[in-house]
């Protein structure tokens, strides 16, 4: 072949301006996407910078200092007791008081004991009635006066031993009064 009988692209249709058109519309998208992600990049950066500087600042200004918004709690103040598992199926308790003129009393009560012992669990189901029986004979024999709420620590102690005096398979370590009521 001579070079006059090269091939010419423009005479088959392939020019030079089409050519340059699809080099610009192939470069288009990528074009975006880079120019996007360039910003973005930047973007992300002042944020990472301006988080960073204002958590050093606050660390150096803070240095060594406690938080005065919250007090420290004395040991008078702090829980000794250890959580406790409760047992609420003891109904409430009505009847009257051994008074001349019997007033009318309302007692619920709750259970605490040590968690873990299954065994515990069962035998306080099982003897339900029996302890909302002592319950009801020890609150009974007691007069209006003694049923007062000044009366209440020494009235729990007392159902946590008549308790513990039938129990097996573990102790109860609580008595708490979810409700008590004495009217006239």
């Amino acid at each position: 072949m001579s070079d006059e009988e090269k091939l010419n692209l423009e005479d088959v249709g392939a020019g030079t301006e089409e050519a340059e058109a699809e080099a610009k519309k192939a470069g288009f998208l990528p074009s975006v996407i880079i120019k996007f992600l360039k910003w973005a990049a930047i973007g992300l950066g002042f944020i990472i910078l301006g988080a960073t500087t204002t958590v050093i600042t606050f660390k150096m200004l803070n240095k060594g200092r406690t938080n005065p918004d919250f007090a420290l709690t004395s040991t008078e103040y702090r829980a000794t007791e250890p959580l406790l598992e409760w047992d609420d199926s003891i109904e409430s308790i009505r009847g009257v008081t051994s008074d001349e003129v019997p007033a009318i009393f309302t007692v619920g009560v709750s259970l605490g004991y040590e968690g873990g012992n299954n065994r515990l669990t069962f035998e306080l189901n099982a003897r339900r009635r029996q302890i909302q029986n002592i319950i009801f004979i020890l609150v009974s024999n007691k007069n209006k006066d003694e049923l007062k709420p000044d009366k209440y620590k020494a009235l729990q102690e007392e159902l946590k031993e008549q308790i513990n005096r039938i129990m097996r398979e573990g102790r109860i370590k609580s008595v708490v009064f979810r409700e008590f009521v004495v009217t006239q």
